[in-house]
C-alpha cells in the first residue's frame, strides 16, 4: 500500500510523483498511471505506434494487390524494415539532443512525404527499383515513438515503479499488434489497400502530434556541444541489443512458420488466431511481470526466461498435429517471452547514459526489427525444404541464441568493467 507521496522536479521540469512504498500486484499499474501526464502520453503513444506496427503488412497488401506476387511484396518490405532499423537510433538520438517535440514533428513530416511518394510509385506502375528506394526512405523516415514513450517513463516513474511502467508499455505494444493487422487487413479487403495504408499512417500522425504536444513529460534535451557526431550504442546496452536481433528472429520465424502450417493443413484462416493468441499471451505475461516484485536482475531475467521460452518452443513442432495442443503451446510461449521483452527494455533504461535515454531505448527495438526478416527468411527456407515442423524448430533455435548471446555478452561486459 502506498503510504505517502510527494512531487519532485523531474527532467525538463516535469513533476514526478515519488511513492514511499510502491503498490504490488495489478494496483501497481493504477499507481503509475496516476503519475502526472502518464495517461495522456500512454494514449498518444498507442496511436503513434500504428505506422511502425502495420506499415510492413500494408505494403505487402498493396504490392501483392498491384502485382499479384507475394514474393515481390516480401522483397519490397525488406528495405522498409532495414530503413526502420538503421534510422531508429538516429531519430531517437536527435530527440535526446533537440527535444522530442521538434524531432517528432519533423520525422512525421518526412514520413508522410515518403509514404505518399511510395504509394504514388506503386499505383502508377513505376519501375521496381524506385519502389525499393522509396520503401527504404519510408522506413528511414519512421521514428521509433515507442522509445520516445518509454523515455518519458524514466522522467516520471521512480526506479521502484519502472518495471510496472515498462510492462505497461509492452502491453500497449501488444494492443496495437492485436488490433492493427486485422484492422488494416479488413479495410484493405473491404475498400482498398492504399486506403488501409493511409489510414494507419493517419492514426500514427495524430498520435505523434498529440505526443509531441506534451512537452512537460519529455526528457530534457542535451546541450548541443555535449554530444559527438557519430552515434554508437552505449557499451552496457550492446549485449541485450545483439540478443534482441535473435529475439526479433523469433517473431519472424513464428509468422512464416504459422502461415505455412495453416496453409499446408488447408486451414489458412487459423494463422490470424495464432498470431492473436501469441499477442494476447504476451500481454497477459507482461501484466504478471509488471505486477511482481523480482529478486533477479533484469539481465538475469532476460537470459533465464529466454532459455525457458526456448524449452517451451520445442513443443511447437511436437504439437502441430493438434490445433488445441499447438495453441496451448503458443500461449505458454507468449507467457514465457513477455518477461524477456520487458527485461530487455529495463536493462537498456538502467544503462542509458545521461542525455541519451531515448536513443538507448531505441536499440533493442531496432535490433528486434532487424531480426524479424532474418528469422522469416530462415524459417521460409526451412518451410520450403522440409515443411512446417522444421520451420517451427527455428523459433526454439532463435530463443536459444537470444539467451546465449545475452549470457556471453553480460560475461564479457563484466570482464571489461573490471579492467
Amino acid at each position: 500500500m502506498t503510504l505517502t507521496s510527494r512531487d519532485t522536479p523531474g527532467f525538463g521540469g516535469a513533476r514526478v510523483s515519488v511513492a514511499a512504498e510502491p503498490a504490488r500486484g495489478v494496483r501497481a499499474y493504477g499507481q503509475v498511471l496516476r503519475l502526472p501526464g502518464a495517461r495522456t502520453f500512454v494514449a498518444a503513444g498507442i496511436l503513434a505506434r500504428f505506422p511502425r506496427a502495420t506499415l510492413s503488412l500494408g505494403i505487402i497488401l498493396l504490392v501483392s494487390a498491384a502485382t499479384g506476387s507475394f514474393a515481390l511484396a516480401g522483397l519490397v518490405v525488406a528495405p522498409l524494415v532495414g530503413g526502420m532499423a538503421i534510422a531508429a537510433p538516429l531519430w531517437s538520438s536527435r530527440m535526446d539532443r533537440h527535444g522530442q517535440a521538434r524531432v517528432i514533428l519533423v520525422s512525421l513530416g518526412c514520413l508522410v512525404l515518403a509514404a505518399s511518394g511510395f504509394l504514388s510509385l506503386v499505383l502508377t506502375g513505376a519501375p521496381l527499383w524506385t519502389w525499393l528506394v522509396a520503401a527504404f526512405v519510408t522506413g528511414a523516415s519512421t521514428p521509433d515513438l515507442t522509445s520516445a514513450v518509454r523515455a518519458r517513463w524514466t522522467v516520471l516513474a521512480p526506479a521502484s515503479q519502472r518495471t510496472a511502467a515498462l510492462a505497461l508499455e509492452t502491453i500497449a505494444d501488444q494492443m496495437v499488434f492485436i488490433a492493427g493487422p486485422p484492422a488494416i487487413t479488413a479495410v484493405a479487403a473491404a475498400v482498398d489497400p492504399a486506403v488501409a495504408m493511409l489510414g494507419s499512417l493517419g492514426l500514427g500522425v495524430v498520435g505523434g502530434v498529440w505526443l509531441a504536444s506534451q512537452r512537460g513529460t519529455q526528457p530534457a534535451s542535451t546541450p548541443r556541444g555535449a554530444r559527438r557526431g557519430l552515434v554508437l550504442p552505449p557499451l552496457g546496452v550492446i549485449p541485450v541489443a545483439i540478443a534482441c536481433i535473435a529475439l526479433g528472429g523469433v517473431f519472424g520465424s513464428f509468422d512464416v512458420s504459422l502461415v505455412g502450417w495453416a496453409e499446408l493443413s488447408e486451414r489458412p484462416w487459423l494463422a490470424g488466431p495464432a498470431f492473436s493468441a501469441l499477442a494476447v499471451a504476451i500481454a497477459i505475461g507482461s501484466i504478471i511481470t509488471g505486477a511482481r516484485a523480482w529478486k533477479l536482475s533484469p539481465a538475469a531475467r532476460y537470459i533465464g526466461f529466454a532459455a525457458l521460452a526456448a524449452v517451451v518452443a520445442v513443443g511447437l513442432p511436437l504439437a502441430q498435429g493438434s490445433v488445441p495442443a499447438l495453441f496451448g503451446v503458443i500461449m505458454l510461449l507468449g507467457l514465457a517471452v513477455s518477461p524477456v521483452m520487458v527485461s530487455g527494455i529495463l536493462v537498456a533504461s538502467a544503462r542509458a547514459p545521461e542525455g541519451r535515454v531515448t536513443e538507448t531505448l531505441a536499440y533493442p527495438t531496432a535490433a528486434m526489427s532487424l531480426g524479424v526478416p532474418i528469422g522469416g527468411v530462415i524459417a521460409g527456407a526451412a518451410l520450403d525444404a522440409t515443411g512446417p515442423a522444421t520451420a517451427l524448430v527455428t523459433i526454439a533455435v532463435s530463443l536459444t541464441l537470444a539467451a546465449a548471446i545475452a549470457a556471453v555478452g553480460e560475461g564479457l561486459l563484466r570482464v571489461a568493467q573490471r579492467r
